[in-house]
């Protein structure tokens, strides 16, 4: 099996990378998907919650109001820090575990059929410099650039508030800190259909590679090097 870690920052287009690798064959996990498990009612980090940002995060049904939560984590640094040093552990637990069910799948499909294709899994985070206590599980790490402007008109377009895309933004890792770590970047800067294509044809020189191992930080698209 195969693990690509998905790098980007808000409005970067690092979903359009994800959607075009599903459509290839790629298996995604969101860590959206795995925050929005992390905060389940029957999670383990619930109390913590509670006991950190207040009763009313919690809606009448036991669901958190992730909005409100958000708002007040993303209020300050500190509170942010708060909110990862409780959610991160949970998150990191919830994606090895998958990464393993999928690795199990894998290998009962090569009892049944040694051809079986492997499996490649793309881990679509918005958070690169928080996971990097799971890079461990990272066969390479795949960046998504795009110009600030561009993020936020698209962010803005899509119904957030400009000062909540600020807010986001700065607390995401840089652009230097995405290269530095990538074994390939693709920079955001081309038509949509153009910019398919380009994942399309990485996918396919990985593919006819056989996903060989690449160096870290010495990769790239349509950047220069780190």
């Amino acid at each position: 099996m195969h693990v690509i870690y998905l790098a980007g920052g808000i409005a970067s287009g690092k979903s359009t990378v994800a959607r075009v690798m599903k459509e290839l064959g790629a298996e995604v996990i969101d860590l959206d998907d795995l925050s929005r498990q992390a905060l389940a009612p029957w999670s383990p980090i619930i109390p913590k919650i509670v006991e950190e940002f207040g009763e009313d995060v919690l809606r009448s049904n036991g669901l958190v109001d992730r909005e409100k939560l958000a708002a007040r984590a993303f209020a300050t640094m500190e509170r942010s820090v708060t909110l990862e040093e409780i959610e991160l552990p949970v998150i990191d637990d919830l994606l090895r575990m998958s990464i393993a069910k999928l690795r199990d799948e894998e290998t009962a499909e090569r009892e049944k059929n040694p051809d079986a294709p492997e499996k490649i899994v793309v881990v679509e985070i918005p958070l690169l410099d928080r996971m990097r206590g799971s890079f461990d599980m990272a066969d390479e790490i795949v960046g998504v650039l795009c110009p600030l402007p561009a993020r936020r008109a698209r962010a803005i377009q899509r119904g957030m508030k400009p000062g909540d895309f600020d807010c986001r933004r700065e607390k995401q890792p840089t652009d230097f800190y995405i290269r530095a770590h990538a074994n390939y970047v693709f920079n955001n800067i081309r038509p949509m259909d153009v910019f398919e294509q380009q994942v399309r044809d990485w996918w396919k020189s990985r593919e006819e590679a056989g996903w060989a191992p690449v160096p870290r930080g010495g990769v790239h698209g349509d950047v220069e090097k780190a």
